[in-house]
């Protein structure tokens, strides 16, 4: 097959992508001399959008095969009717993301990283809470919810609350602190710690907008490592800004990169980073390998 890297770091994904040529196919960036009307395979972050006018390009692709995890750039009805596979390697930055959701998490509950300079300014006024004492709320299911799970239970974390109709009552039986909640509102009022880790899908868009921000505890962490639509911006500045214990970690923007002058770069209880903690060498190794082309 010809494969066509439409990509902002070709180098990087043609790399990851060696173990193709042993399959005899043949790998092109946009730089290299290609015919368009020959490429069968395209391979895509997120920058691009896959859509009809893209798709017209390459009136012989089978195949749009997505690094990383998401398709909310992906023109699935387009594709669809094309006749052309989706592919995408879902679960393979699990371990990385879960990494760095933990680390965040702990930072943002006990501040450890300005806890230097509040000791050259003879500052000591804050008591801090243990993660053991907290009700944890994961948001998604499967690959990444196991993984920051994992993690969070050796910490002896007090509860995980799940609201998934979807998932079976033995799975939450078999797994130690799970605690099935009914009503949505309860878990937004009982839980300290919200991770997101959602596609950005009709359901998941605004979820938590206006009202839910209104029945959380004054001392909440959120971590976002997903999409940026499913959290109100301004309800969360809002809700920093009023109570100094809660906390949030973004890695997701709506634009990207992001406003330099949006306010959540100034909040203290805010860390932010540039949508890159998936990025470790081995989630990368995970993230290019499509089994459908290697046989």
């Amino acid at each position: 097959m010809q494969i066509l890297v439409l990509e902002d770091f070709p180098n990087i994904v043609v790399e990851h992508l060696d173990y193709l040529k042993k399959k005899q196919h043949r790998i092109f960036t946009l730089d290299d001399f290609h015919k368009p009307e020959e490429i069968e395979v395209i391979v895509v972050r997120s920058a691009i959008s896959v859509d009809r006018k893209l798709l017209d390009q390459y009136p012989k692709v089978k195949y749009v095969c997505r690094v990383w995890s998401g398709l909310d750039h992906i023109d699935l009805k387009e594709c669809e009717k094309r006749d052309i596979d989706i592919v995408s390697t879902p679960g393979a930055n699990s371990d990385s993301v879960a990494d760095i959701t933990l680390g965040a998490i702990l930072e943002l509950m006990r501040n450890f990283s300005r806890r230097g300079y509040d000791w050259l300014e003879n500052r000591f006024t804050y008591m801090w809470t243990e993660i053991s004492s907290r009700t944890v709320w994961i948001v998604w299911f499967w690959n990444i919810w196991k993984k920051v799970y994992e993690r969070l239970l050796g910490f002896w974390v007090k509860k995980f609350l799940i609201y998934d109709p979807l998932v079976p009552q033995d799975f939450i039986e078999s797994h130690q602190n799970c605690e099935y909640v009914k009503n949505k509102n309860d878990i937004f009022k009982n839980c300290n710690i919200i991770s997101f880790h959602v596609p950005l899908l009709d359901s998941t868009r605004n979820f938590f907008w206006k009202k839910e921000f209104k029945l959380l505890a004054e001392d909440v962490i959120i971590a976002n490592t997903s999409r940026w639509g499913i959290i109100n911006e301004n309800k969360l500045i809002e809700y920093l800004e009023e109570n100094e214990f809660a906390g949030a970690y973004l890695d997701v923007w709506e634009e990207e990169p992001s406003d330099p002058k949006t306010e959540l770069l100034e909040l203290p209880n805010c860390i932010v980073s540039p949508h890159i903690w998936a990025m470790t060498w081995e989630a990368e190794k995970r993230m290019h390998y499509f089994e459908i082309l290697d046989k």
